[in-house]
């Protein structure tokens, strides 16, 4: 009964450690994936001379254009937020 316990307990650690592995994996593609985002609202912010949470204000109050940078800029910055959301749950979980 012991030996079987001892199995069932090994088995669980493996399967949890396979698990921390892959959303390790994860993190480090949502890393990856949110330095683009970073980098592309960068050159939004540059190029517009506007910060991005103050784009975000002006998009939502309707007192800017409807150029498709502006819809770009908005979804790359609510990408980027929802990114950040997961990758905090993510980090929760392998810690």
């Amino acid at each position: 009964m012991t030996f079987k316990i001892h199995f069932v307990y090994i088995s669980f650690m493996q399967k949890t450690n396979e698990i921390k592995t892959s959303l390790k994996r994860e993190y480090d593609l949502y890393s990856n994936a949110m330095a683009f985002y970073k980098k592309v609202l960068q050159e939004f912010e540059q190029k517009y001379q506007l910060t991005t949470q103050s784009f975000l204000k002006s998009f939502d109050d309707g007192q800017i254009g409807d150029e498709a940078d502006y819809f770009d800029w908005y979804a790359f910055a609510k990408l980027l937020a929802r990114w950040r959301k997961t990758q905090s749950a993510i980090r929760s979980a392998i810690q």
